[in-house]
């Protein structure tokens, strides 16, 4: 059988996207599919868009020397995110009506309201693209919508790099645990104030802390939906929108951060054999939901207490299989990107079974 050939459109071209176009080029002879980028869109950096594809190598030299990508395109022009998913659909109608065309939608999250993500999304399905996204902001804020949406054009809608990286999550649920409701959860995911917590314990302030995670490549320049506890909100609204049918945004977490935690409080709770984390937890109680993200004292038995710095975990309380745990040991940028292309890997495969 012939391996497909994938059309991408590049929404956002920073860390975890380049990571991504190179982790595509190292695995090449483990993949069942084909690949090549025709668009590439960012904030800071311009666009490219060439049906014919684009020479990635250059594109990611050009963005990591400052310049813009229009050198590299036939016909430049400025255009926004939307203006380039609407070319390339146009452009590219036939491979988007076969299903070989896909956007990788990997802009930063707007805790706002989940723009421009959401709407590179709707444009992306309405086009007949499929959407693969790293964006926590579409499913926290629109997951029943643009499901809906996506559902109604057959076209995936997947996005399982947006809470604990390439660690399955969603495709887990979805793939591997059919006819299981999910009652609840609960758990670490937000890496930045883990790592941050962890090297408090140890003496470590926490703007030193985030400093090693923003050269890691890890928190944003602003840490500040990190450590305000957003991020997590964003993931927790995901999680509980996608796994619970919760219908609820960020903005219906109770949410505290770590931002006021001192080295002093971390290191007193050390002393007394506890651990403070910051916890993302969902819940049901008669009908209503209570959803949280807020710094917790662990007891050492607690399995969230025992995570290393740089470990995340998600505990699942299901009805038939009880509960069931998903530990991260690492997160990199790998991770991320990883997820990106497991989900591409079902789309190739959805187009083989066609």
């Amino acid at each position: 059988m012939r391996e497909p050939e994938i059309c991408l459109a590049l929404l956002g071209f920073g860390n975890v996207a380049r990571r991504f176009v190179r982790l595509l080029d190292e695995v090449a002879d483990r993949l069942d599919f084909t690949w090549r980028v025709v668009a590439i869109a960012t904030k800071d950096h311009g666009s490219v868009v060439d049906p014919d594809g684009i020479d990635v190598r250059r594109a990611m030299t050009t963005v990591e020397s400052s310049h813009s990508l229009g050198r590299l395109d036939p016909a430049p022009r400025e255009r926004s995110g939307i203006d380039v998913v609407r070319q390339v659909t146009e452009m590219l109608a036939d491979e988007a009506g076969d299903g070989h065309l896909a956007v990788i939608e990997t802009t930063v999250l707007d805790i706002d309201r989940g723009e421009p993500a959401r709407a590179h999304v709707r444009a992306s399905l309405e086009g007949l693209a499929h959407v693969v996204t790293a964006n926590k902001g579409p499913a926290a804020f629109a997951y029943d919508e643009l499901e809906a949406l996506a559902e109604s054009v057959d076209r995936v809608f997947f996005f399982e790099g947006a809470v604990m990286d390439g660690v399955p999550v969603f495709n887990l649920v979805r793939e591997a645990m059919p006819a299981v409701a999910v009652q609840g959860f609960r758990g670490v995911i937000n890496t930045t104030c883990h790592y941050a917590l962890s090297e408090m314990e140890r003496g470590v302030s926490l703007d030193e802390a985030i400093a090693e995670m923003q050269s890691r490549g890890i928190a944003e320049a602003d840490p500040s939906h990190d450590v305000d506890g957003w991020d997590a909100a964003a993931k927790t609204a995901a999680l509980v929108n996608v796994l619970m049918g919760g219908g609820i945004t960020p903005h219906d977490v109770s949410r505290m951060g770590i931002r006021d935690i001192t080295t002093r409080e971390v290191a007193s709770a050390v002393t007394r054999g506890r651990r403070i984390r910051l916890v993302a937890s969902a819940s049901r109680h008669a009908g209503r939901l209570e959803v949280r993200v807020e710094p917790e004292m662990l007891d050492p038995a607690d399995p969230l207490a025992c995570l290393g710095p740089m470990e995340n975990a998600l505990f699942l309380r299901t009805d038939l299989l009880g509960d069931v745990g998903i530990v991260q040991r690492t997160s990199t940028l790998t991770q991320t990107a990883y997820a990106l292309l497991s989900d591409l890997t079902h789309i190739s495969r959805r187009l083989q079974e066609l």
